[in-house]
Formats: C-alpha cells, sequence, structure tokens
C-alpha cells in the first residue's frame, strides 16, 4: 500500500489536460447558472436562440476561459516550487493539510488570471458582438467585488480539478509496475536442425542435462543450448528453478507432485513430463511456487 507519493505537476501543464479541465468547469458553471430557479426558463426568453447559446458556451466561456485554467495550471505549478509542496500523506489528515495549503492561492489566483481574460471577454463583446453600451470599469474591471465572487466557484473548481489529477497521476506512478508476465522474460538463443533461432523463456517448460548436451523442451519442440545448467538458472533468476540435478523447469507449466520412495517425489509438468526430485528441493519448490502465485 503507498502511504506517500511524491507530487509532480508538470502533468497539469499540459494541453491536453488545461482543455479537459476547462471543460468540465464550464459545463458545471454553465449547468449551474441554467438549471438555477431564476433562470429555468431560459429557453423562452425572447432573446434566446442556439446559435446565440453555442456562441455563449463555446467562445465566451469554454474559449476564453482556457486562458483562466492555463494561467492557474502555470500559477499552481510555480506556488508549489515556490513553497516546496511536493509531498502527500495518502490519508484524510494528510489530504487536509494538503489542501489547506493552497487555499491562499485558490483566492488570490484571481488577481492573476482576471485582468486577461476578463479584459479579452471585455473586447470580444465590444468589438465582435459589437455591444457599444457596456463599460469596462462598470462590469469588467477585475477590481470589481460581484465579479470576484462570481469567479470564485470556477476558480476552486478548476483548481480543484488540477490538483486532483496531479495527484492521481502521481498516486498511478508510484504503483508497482506489473506485467501480464510473473517474472522476466530472458530471449534464448538455441540450436535446431535447421540452424540457430532465438525463443523466449516464458515458452520454455523444462531445461535438462542429457548426456553432455543440453536440451530445452517446449510445448512443441525439442532444441539444443550452449549454456549449462547453472549459467542458465542465474541467467533466468526466478523463471525457474532447479529440481535436480539435470533439470530446471518453468514454473508457469509446473502441474502437481506426488510422493514417490524413499524422500523422493515425483514433479509432473502440464505437458506430461515427469521428473524427480528430493524432499529439500521440493521445500524451495513449494515457495518459489507461492511467491509466483501471489
Amino acid at each position: 500500500m503507498i502511504n506517500e507519493v511524491k507530487i509532480s505537476y508538470v502533468p497539469i501543464l499540459r494541453w491536453n489536460v488545461i482543455a479537459l479541465v476547462t471543460l468540465i468547469a464550464v459545463l458545471v458553471i454553465v449547468g449551474v447558472y441554467y438549471l438555477h430557479p431564476s433562470n429555468i426558463y431560459w429557453y423562452k426568453r425572447d432573446d434566446f436562440s442556439y446559435s446565440n447559446l453555442l456562441q455563449f458556451v463555446l467562445i465566451d466561456q469554454y474559449l476564453i476561459e482556457l486562458g483562466t485554467t492555463t494561467i492557474i495550471s502555470f500559477s499552481i505549478f510555480r506556488y508549489a516550487k515556490i513553497f516546496g509542496i511536493d509531498r502527500l500523506d495518502l490519508n484524510l489528515k494528510g489530504i487536509g493539510f494538503y489542501a489547506l495549503k493552497f487555499l491562499p492561492l485558490f483566492f488570490t489566483v484571481y488577481f492573476i488570471s482576471s485582468p486577461f481574460t476578463v479584459g479579452i471577454r471585455f473586447l470580444y463583446h465590444y468589438y465582435v458582438l459589437q455591444r457599444k453600451h457596456i463599460n469596462y470599469f462598470d462590469s469588467y474591471f477585475f477590481l470589481n467585488k460581484s465579479l470576484y465572487l462570481s469567479y470564485v466557484l470556477p476558480i476552486v473548481i478548476i483548481c480543484s480539478l488540477l490538483l486532483a489529477i496531479a495527484i492521481l497521476k502521481a498516486i498511478n506512478k508510484s504503483k508497482p509496475i506489473t506485467t501480464t508476465e510473473k517474472f522476466t522474460v530472458v530471449p534464448l538463443i538455441v540450436k535446431s536442425e535447421f540452424g540457430e533461432k532465438i525463443i523466449s523463456s516464458n515458452s520454455v517448460l523444462s531445461i535438462t542435462k542429457e548426456g553432455r548436451k543440453y536440451m530445452v523442451k517446449t510445448d512443441s519442440d525439442k532444441f539444443q543450448i550452449n549454456k549449462n545448467l547453472t549459467m542458465l538458472e542465474k541467467e533466468l533468476d526466478q523463471n525457474f528453478i532447479s529440481i535436480n540435478r539435470s533439470t530446471l523447469i518453468n514454473l508457469a507449466y509446473f502441474k502437481d507432485y506426488s510422493f514417490w520412495e524413499n524422500e523422493k517425489y515425483i514433479i509432473r509438468m502440464t505437458d506430461g513430463q515427469e521428473f524427480n526430485s528430493t524432499r529439500e528441493r521440493l521445500k524451495l519448490l513449494k515457495v518459489r511456487l507461492k511467491a509466483y502465485c501471489n
């Protein structure tokens, strides 16, 4: 279980993250606005049209607020670097303290982003939409109490989403990497009647010493290899285990075992091969099988 993670804020600077966070924030704010009881019949107003709605959501909100999210993401990055906020304890107390460290930024980043984004909105309304009656200092100047209060919610949403993404990325990066293979896959150079070839160790069921030769058995073929069992056991590491002096078996193809005689046991493989083993080597096999199955 991961108890602490190191936070990197680089992921929240990526454009796809900024675009996604902006979209979510805009949908939430637009939803709150249009579902508010005072605006419940917005679609019945005389000035309503789908083109106006599309313009409002895509340009007036989404495109312009992309600037807000961009500024906030870079502000979080710099803020965390200045104050050394790069670790998080994964418990309620740790998450709570982590959030508290960013509260000052949540409520002041408005003064960094709004002079740009609200200014762009004013220019868009005044020159593109030809709303010549509007006054910048009355409704668009960032040192405006009502404007500040209206921006607090979207800024908190954007900040929270960006921090959540940074945390999730850090947690995911901290998780142990797992693969479909239980252990390391090693390429093996073997000889067939047609010449040399390379096979993967995960296709090998067993490796045995037959006279002076070392033979590799797969589910469909048998090859010779120019390495002894000691070398192969070290090279293959946990993939294989020695069950007697002349045999290595792949744990993935082990089937079962049973007592034979005089503290010796029969080891059976999934393809029907059978090998003998001693009590001591069987004990080691059991330990390795537990590790393999977990």
